[in-house]
C-alpha cells in the first residue's frame, strides 16, 4: 500500500470515526463546546443537523468525549423503533428492569424512578440519538414527553438528535409542533469550504505521520472540494484513492493527472453546492454565530464577536451602526470590519494586545458561566483587565447593528468611556446601578 511510501505510520482517510483524527478547524470545535455548553446549562432537547458524510457522528463521539465524569450518556444508533421499544431501550441502557408485558406508562415510570434516583446522587444523563431523521412521529412524541420529566430546577433527561436535513421536515409537521417548540437550540453542521478541504486534508496527513511536504497542494484541494462538496466522507474516500493513484505513478504529491485518472476532469463541480456559511446557531430562534468571541475597544482597537443566545437583562433598544460605533469609540472601522469575519476568535486577537490598558468585553450571551464560557478569551487577559468591566452588547447581524446593552460591572470605565455610553443611552444609565455586578459577585452568584 502507499502507507511506507507516503511515510505514514496508519491509514489516514479511514471511513469510520476516529477521534484522533478530529479536525477542530472549519468551526468544529467551537460548535461541539457550544453543545457542550447547551448541555450544561441544562437545555432539555438540542437538535444538529446536518447532509449525509458532514460529521454529525464525529461530533456526537467528541461530545461524549468531553462529557464531565457525571454525566451518563444514552447513545442511539438506530431509532426507528415503536414508542414502547424506544422506552424499552432506553430503559436497557440503563439497566432498569422491566416486564415484557409493561405499558409505555410502566415504563416511563420506572425510568422517571432510576432518573430521580441518579439526580439525588448528582448524577446527570444526556440521550444522544444518531440518525434521527428515521424517527417514526410517535416515537418524537415520546421525545417530547421525555422531556417533561425534571424537578423544581432542572430536567432529569437531556436529549440531542442529530439528524439529516429531513429532520427538519418532519419537525414541520403539525404533529410534533410542541416538540419542535421544545427544542433549546438548533446547530447547523456545514460542508468544509475550499479553503478548509485543503487544510483538513493535510491535517489528516500529519495526524498520519506524514512529516515533510504537503502532500495535497491547494489547487488540488480545490477540485477535491468541488468533486466532494466539502463533505468529509466524501473527501477520505477520494483522497485514499488519490494516495493510491499518486503511490501507482511514484508521485510524493497528489497531481491534476491523479484526478483525471480517477475518470474526474477539470470542470466536475459538487453541483452547486458552493461555499457554505461557516456554521450556524439558533438559540431562542436567533440565527447567530457560535465562535467564544468578544468585542473589544483597547486604544482604538475594535473586534467584533457573536456567542451564543441573547442578554437575559435587556436594558435599552437603542441602535448603533459599526460606522457610528466607530466615530463614538474612536475605533478604526477598518478594524472593526476586518474583525467582524466570522473566521477568527477573539482569544487569537487578544493574544496580540498588552496586558495594560483598559479593557471592554461584549458579547451576544449573558454571562451564565463566566469562566467556563470565556475560559479562551479571559486565559489572554491579565488578571488586572480581567478585574475592569464586562458589558454585553447584543448584534442584530441582519442588520449589522448593536442592540441591547447589560452592564456587569461600571465602576471601572474611564470617564471618555462613560461618556460615549452616556451619550447612548443617556435615558437609561440612571436605572444601571440596581444592575451593575461585579465580576467577583458574578463568579459567586454561579
Amino acid at each position: 500500500m502507499y502507507r511506507s511510501f507516503f511515510g505514514l505510520k496508519e491509514l489516514p482517510f479511514k471511513i469510520s470515526p476516529d477521534l484522533s483524527y478530529f479536525y477542530k478547524q472549519a468551526s468544529r470545535e467551537e460548535m461541539v463546546e457550544a453543545l457542550l455548553y447547551s448541555i450544561l446549562r441544562g437545555d432539555g432537547i438540542v437538535k444538529v443537523v446536518g447532509e449525509v458524510g458532514v460529521g454529525k457522528t464525529m461530533m456526537l463521539r467528541m461530545l461524549v468525549e468531553k462529557l464531565p465524569k457525571h454525566y451518563q450518556n444514552i447513545y442511539i444508533s438506530s431509532p426507528n423503533l415503536s414508542p414502547i421499544d424506544f422506552l424499552k431501550f432506553i430503559c436497557s441502557e440503563l439497566q432498569i428492569p422491566y416486564d415484557s408485558t409493561d405499558t409505555k406508562h410502566d415504563l416511563v415510570r420506572r425510568l422517571q424512578a432510576r432518573l430521580i434516583e441518579a439526580y439525588a446522587q448528582g448524577k446527570r444523563v444526556v440521550m444522544l440519538v444518531d440518525e434521527a431523521q428515521s424517527m417514526t412521529l410517535d416515537a418524537l412524541e415520546e421525545v417530547r414527553l421525555l422531556g417533561n420529566l425534571e424537578t423544581e430546577t432542572d430536567k432529569l433527561l437531556q436529549m440531542v438528535l442529530f439528524g439529516q436535513p429531513e429532520l427538519d421536515v418532519t419537525l414541520n409537521d403539525v404533529r410534533v409542533k410542541p416538540l419542535k417548540d421544545r427544542i433549546a437550540a438548533e446547530l447547523t453542521l456545514p460542508p468544509f469550504n475550499a479553503n478548509e478541504v485543503f487544510m483538513y486534508l493535510n491535517y489528516r496527513m500529519r495526524v498520519a505521520g506524514r512529516l515533510d511536504q504537503d502532500v495535497f497542494t491547494s489547487k488540488l484541494a480545490k477540485q477535491v472540494w468541488k468533486i466532494s462538496g466539502g463533505f468529509p466522507r466524501a473527501i477520505n474516500l477520494l483522497a485514499d484513492k488519490l494516495l493510491m493513484a499518486a503511490f501507482s505513478d511514484g508521485d510524493m504529491q497528489v497531481k491534476k493527472k491523479h484526478l483525471k485518472a480517477l475518470g474526474y476532469s477539470s470542470s466536475t463541480s459538487n453541483k452547486g453546492k458552493g461555499i457554505w456559511p461557516r456554521y450556524a446557531v439558533v438559540f431562542g430562534g436567533l440565527l447567530i454565530s457560535l465562535s467564544v468571541m468578544a468585542f473589544v475597544w483597547q486604544k482604538g482597537q475594535g473586534m467584533v464577536v457573536i456567542p451564543k443566545n441573547a442578554s437575559q437583562m435587556p436594558i435599552t433598544s437603542n441602535t448603533l451602526s459599526i460606522k457610528e460605533l466607530s466615530e463614538k469609540t474612536d475605533t478604526n472601522i477598518k478594524t472593526i470590519k476586518v474583525l467582524y469575519r466570522l473566521n477568527m476568535s477573539a482569544f487569537q486577537y487578544l493574544q496580540q494586545l498588552p496586558n495594560s490598558g483598559e479593557l471592554l468585553l461584549l458579547s451576544r450571551d449573558h454571562i451564565h458561566d463566566f469562566q467556563s464560557m470565556y475560559k479562551e478569551v479571559t486565559s489572554k487577559i491579565s488578571q488586572a483587565q480581567q478585574s475592569k468591566v464586562y458589558v454585553l452588547l447584543n448584534l442584530n447581524p441582519a442588520k449589522n447593528l448593536f442592540e441591547t446593552l447589560t452592564f456587569f460591572d461600571v465602576s471601572n470605565l474611564s470617564q471618555e468611556a462613560v461618556k460615549t455610553l452616556q451619550e447612548q443611552f443617556s435615558n437609561e444609565m440612571p436605572q444601571l446601578a440596581s444592575r451593575v455586578l461585579t465580576v467577583q459577585q458574578l463568579k459567586a452568584a454561579l
